[in-house]
């Protein structure tokens, strides 16, 4: 199964999920109790301190997380008299490489809350309307480092 979903700060949400070739796209308003749900889970500190990603021997059962939050960003000024605001976002990526090293805590709790989202009142969308709503890069598997052993 493969989910992703898109809040905004007013409740706009958008979400994909896929499961045996079957894709479900909906966008909607989160009421106001869920919307504030959510936000707690992922302005928690257990889950804002949570850095890197957790790494291993990719099997079949891998699962991923991955969660990009924005931020308020960052006034820039070229010097000339043009200022503009950079958007920034905190990123999150973990890996449950082989299937057996659940996630911790804090990323538990966001899977779960993603699991038992129902949507109401939600509208179809094509892929065309929102290509947003996930990301088209996924988790970035690093190539293994590469050592050598040497007899002098």
């Amino acid at each position: 199964m493969r989910v992703c979903f898109a809040v905004y700060k007013d409740g706009d949400y958008r979400i994909v999920r896929s499961l045996n070739g079957h894709t479900q796209r909906l966008h909607g308003n989160m009421p106001k109790e869920e919307f504030r749900q959510l936000s707690n889970l992922l302005e928690a500190a257990d889950f804002r301190n949570l850095s890197g990603n957790g790494g291993g021997l990719v099997r079949q059962e891998a699962e991923t997380f991955a969660a990009e939050i924005a931020l308020d960003g960052r006034w820039h000024d070229d010097g000339y008299g043009t200022k503009w605001l950079e958007p920034e976002s905190w990123r999150l990526q973990w890996l449950n490489a082989d299937g057996e090293t659940p996630f911790p805590s804090p990323v538990a709790k966001v899977i779960g809350w993603l699991k038992q989202f129902q949507p109401k009142n939600a509208k179809r969308f094509e892929n065309t309307e929102f290509p947003d709503a996930c990301p088209s890069s996924g988790i970035r598997l690093v190539q293994p480092s590469i050592s050598e052993n040497l007899r002098p």
